[in-house]
């Protein structure tokens, strides 16, 4: 198979968010949604570390599914949306260990 350059780059990436337990004491629940992340060139990447967590977020987290309200009803990804989660440090952890992740795999391939 050929490769092909694309400019544009998404991709889909599982993201684990834990946040304490509030039924296990000392323990922490895992949830799971799928985040579309954009990849992003070579000095972009290099400048990721300096960014504020909103900057770093907004950067490579382009949508999402499963992430809902605590009634059920899907959340749509938006800015609004994504700078209301920008408070939410377990929801940050998750997304930067997810994006993290992804770039140490696809390094230790090469």
């Amino acid at each position: 198979m050929a490769f092909v350059r694309k400019k544009t780059k998404v991709y889909s990436w599982p993201v684990e968010v834990q946040t304490p337990s509030e039924t296990k004491i000392g323990e922490f629940d895992t949830t799971v949604f799928t985040g579309q992340f954009i990849r992003l060139s070579r000095k972009e990447l290099d400048d990721f570390d300096s960014a504020t967590e909103f900057e770093a977020l907004k950067k490579v987290l382009v949508g999402w599914t499963d992430v809902n309200e605590e009634d059920g009803t899907p959340i749509q990804f938006s800015d609004k949306a994504l700078k209301e989660f920008s408070e939410d440090i377990d929801f940050v952890a998750g997304v930067l260990a997810a994006f993290k992740k992804f770039y140490a795999n696809a390094q230790s391939g090469n």
